[in-house]
């Protein structure tokens, strides 16, 4: 055979095959009746261009589509995206019904044994039940101390800043929060990043980074892993965040294994035991038990448990020193609940407080930890979302932020307005059901219960004991702007600045 010849049958071949995938889609596919554009319908190369061209701007163009096809849009070849909030319970709903998670929104981050990015659902149920019992209101109750003992750290690092006159950056110092009490509860050792001269903004440079190589890791799947494979120094050249990351991650295999390694288990104090302990002496087959799972499972609990709640934080502070009324009135409210700012207490108490409360759903709903748009496969059954039947196997996604900023639900809803949760029973019972920072149903977020004793405890802690004026800050440091499956803002942002101006009593 002449070469020529090959050359021109491969090639004959590629446009066959593309022809015939481009009329497949668009023709003859179960979702070609459904309103999107056709190019969305043909490749997933159309999400491409905004998740990684556009660097995480797809849920911004997803919710333009809606306002131009309806309240259902095919966004990728098997792929619908629903914006009809009264559907959201029938997507993310409880274990008694299957659902599996889209192979392709998780196969970016390289861990596919780690809970979060199981796609099948007996898996996934599997994995979060030898998981639930340590992320339970009980067991975060009995951790407390541990994130009160973190924040008194923070606390002496904000009187020191306090005396230089010296802003301090928020985001910098609630990712190393969260991440010194999310590596203790996992590790039983600390990072100690509240101890660092300058809260270790390499670590938030390699989550940002990761996170955003996540994105290009969906359409080269095989990218984490040639990653892993290159030589640290070769990395370092083409990604110095991912060489962080990859350093980041071998520290914390090296944690897991010398966990596994230990042999006096039983001799450890109840206190002392962490999540990767009770995972190894788990019920969990001997298979899910490899170090190599197990460290899946440890990096998506730290990156899990660091980012989304320091980003709320962040804004937390913004939105309420942005408004001189607001702040008297959270101060005012925890002035008369902690009379002696030295003695904080505990958080279901604080959860009572109506102000607090209310400024954490505002925030909660404002930037919510589940940013990015959810996708699940109903496999057993055909779901009914108005006048459509959409058939099983697909994957269909919801988003939380076009929920949280739908204005039918929430008026003005770019507006933050605390007051919207203080109205009677009946209303804040309407808008509690549309409000799911963390998702819902059997695979809503594992660490809701942690995130939630984190947000009360820092920003009674914070309000109740300084004094805070915002440096150089503005709500675009704030804004929602790009999606690499967590929420992050500008990416020239200088971060939510403050000076802490005085000590209350």
């Amino acid at each position: 055979m002449e070469p020529w010849y090959l050359v021109v049958a491969i090639a004959g071949c590629i446009v066959a095959s593309l022809i015939h995938a481009v009329i497949s889609n668009l023709f003859l596919h179960p979702l070609a009746k459904f309103p999107g554009p056709k190019y969305a319908a043909i490749t997933h190369y159309y999400q491409f261009y905004y998740d990684v061209v556009r660097r995480g701007r797809f849920p911004w163009k997803i919710k333009s589509l809606h306002q131009a096809y309806g309240p259902i849009v095919r966004i990728g070849p098997n792929e619908v995206h629903v914006s009809e909030p009264r559907f959201y319970e029938e997507l993310y709903t409880g274990i008694s019904r299957k659902r599996n998670r889209d192979p392709f929104e998780v196969r970016g981050f390289g861990l596919p044994d780690a809970v979060l990015n199981s796609p099948d659902h007996e898996i996934h149920r599997m994995r979060r039940a030898a998981l639930n019992p340590y992320f339970s209101r009980q067991s975060i109750t009995r951790i407390e101390p541990v994130v009160k003992s973190k924040l008194e750290t923070l606390c002496r690092r904000l009187e020191a800043s306090m005396k230089g006159n010296e802003p301090v950056d928020v985001e910098l110092v609630f990712m190393a929060l969260t991440t010194d009490i999310i590596t203790e509860y996992c590790f039983a050792k600390s990072y100690d990043y509240l101890k660092h001269p300058e809260f270790c903004p390499d670590w938030l440079k390699a989550t940002i980074g990761a996170t955003e190589a996540s994105m290009l890791g969906r359409y080269l799947p095989f990218l984490p892993a040639v990653m892993k494979a290159m030589p640290p120094s070769l990395v370092k050249i083409l990604s110095p965040p991912m060489m962080q990351l990859v350093n980041y991650t071998k520290d914390q295999e090296k944690q897991v294994q010398a966990i596994k390694d230990a042999q006096a288990f039983d001799n450890k104090k109840p206190d002392e035991r962490t999540i990767i302990h009770e995972l190894f002496e788990s019920t969990l087959p001997e298979s899910e038990k490899s170090v190599e799972r197990v460290s899946q499972e440890a990096q998506t609990l730290v990156a899990a448990g660091s980012a989304t709640t320091s980003y709320f934080l962040k804004s937390a502070l913004y939105f309420i020193l942005a408004d001189k009324e607001l702040l008297k009135r959270l101060q005012e409210e925890l002035h008369e609940a902690i009379p002696d700012s030295n003695k904080l207490p505990p958080s279901h108490i604080l959860q009572q407080l109506p102000f607090l409360t209310a400024t954490v759903k505002e925030t909660s709903r404002m930037v919510p930890g589940a940013f990015c748009r959810l996708g699940r496969i109903a496999p057993e059954e055909d779901l009914k979302c108005g006048q459509w039947t959409i058939p099983s196997g697909t994957s269909i996604s919801m988003s939380t932020w076009i929920q949280h900023t739908d204005p039918s639900i929430f008026p003005e809803p770019h507006v933050f307005k605390p007051d919207r949760w203080m109205g009677d029973g009946a209303e804040r019972a309407r808008l509690e059901r549309y409000l799911v920072p963390f998702s819902k149903g059997s695979r809503a977020c594992l660490g809701i219960n942690l995130a939630q004793v984190e947000m009360y405890l820092t920003l009674a802690t914070l309000f109740r004991r300084f004094e805070f004026e915002l440096f150089q800050t503005d709500r675009s440091d704030v804004e929602l702007a790009h999606e690499f499956f967590v929420p992050v803002s500008r990416l020239d942002s200088k971060g939510v600045r403050v000076l802490v101006k005085e000590l209350l009593t």
